[in-house]
């Protein structure tokens, strides 16, 4: 099968009007007025983001999640996407189609279609890539920047996700899902809207991401530890011989998102998190000066690792 035959089987059904049927060079689209454009884009290796061999459904939906989970740590709302998908030449091709059909199920799920991109084959590990592009009100999209010395910090959800969900890979046992159909927090967009200050999404770590907020914003942190929350079966591991709350904060791949806001809005915030489908904690607070302190038991504590970095 050739290219064009291949687009036109597996994505030009996915294809919305902006993408013209994928028949054309370029997407067309039309802003909302009165809304700034949000874009974001991630690429994945195979065998550095995603494991040798696994090219379905699972990898395309990790492709948009976590590109999705972007989208909504800026209080955007995710409109349409292209991607770039290079193919090592003896790809099957049930496998392409699988890829398709994850793509579908995101969509569906968060109503986005395919606006164009980019098949090719190549001699070498399979590399996805997409881009995302949202719409928010202008001037309200929330940036990693904005903190400011006295606002509360505060966590969507759970640490420990991308760990447990490659170790359910790795080791053939435990929920795969937690790896590769990660929830993006787009529930999130109006509160972050109403109250953020800065936000980002955890990609290299909880410790390394938070870090860049404080960095950018010129304030510092700092953090009680015992004020996480996690599900039982995380706690129960933590509590063993072999828990190791370094490896949750900086592992990294959860996807939660980390945000600021006024401590005057604490109160607002715990009620419009009353409605979430996931847990919201307040886990610290920015101040003057620099840096990142962890506080557990009543005392600073101190980790080797911060998060992941590619180089």
């Amino acid at each position: 099968m050739n290219e064009f035959d291949l687009i036109s089987k597996y994505f030009a059904p996915l294809a919305g009007p902006e993408g013209l049927g994928l028949l054309d060079d370029a997407a067309h689209f039309s802003p909302t007025p009165g809304f700034d454009l949000v874009l974001t884009k991630d690429a994945m290796v195979e065998g550095v983001h995603f494991p040798k061999g696994e090219y379905g459904a699972d990898v395309a939906q990790r492709l948009l999640r976590v590109n999705l989970s972007d989208i909504a740590a800026k209080a955007a709302s995710p409109r349409g996407y292209l991607i770039s998908l290079a193919w090592p030449k003896s790809v099957e091709l049930s496998l392409i189609e699988s890829f398709a059909e994850g793509l579908r199920a995101v969509q569906e799920e968060f109503k986005i279609h395919l606006w164009g991109g980019d098949t090719v084959s190549i001699d070498g590990p399979a590399v996805f890539s997409a881009t995302l592009i949202g719409e928010c009100p202008k001037g309200m999209a929330v940036k990693r920047r904005g903190a400011k010395p006295g606002d509360d910090i505060w966590l969507t959800g759970y640490l420990g996700k991308g760990y447990f969900g490659l170790r359910a890979i790795s080791e053939l046992r435990g929920d795969r899902d937690m790896f590769y159909r990660l929830p993006p927090r787009n529930q999130l967009t109006n509160l972050l809207r109403t109250f953020g200050t800065a936000s980002v999404d955890i990609s290299d770590g909880f410790i390394a991401d938070l870090s860049h907020i404080l960095e950018v914003s010129h304030v510092s942190g700092i953090v009680d530890l015992d004020r996480l929350q996690f599900p039982l079966e995380i706690k129960n591991w933590l509590a063993s011989d072999k828990g190791d709350l370094e490896r949750l904060l900086t592992h990294g791949d959860d996807y939660e998102i980390i945000f600021t806001a006024h401590e005057d809005h604490r109160l607002a915030i715990e009620k419009a998190a009353a409605d979430l489908p996931f847990n919201l904690t307040w886990v610290g607070q920015c101040g003057l000066g620099e840096g990142l302190k962890l506080v557990q038991d009543g005392k600073e504590v101190t980790f080797v690792r911060s998060g992941y970095s590619h180089f």
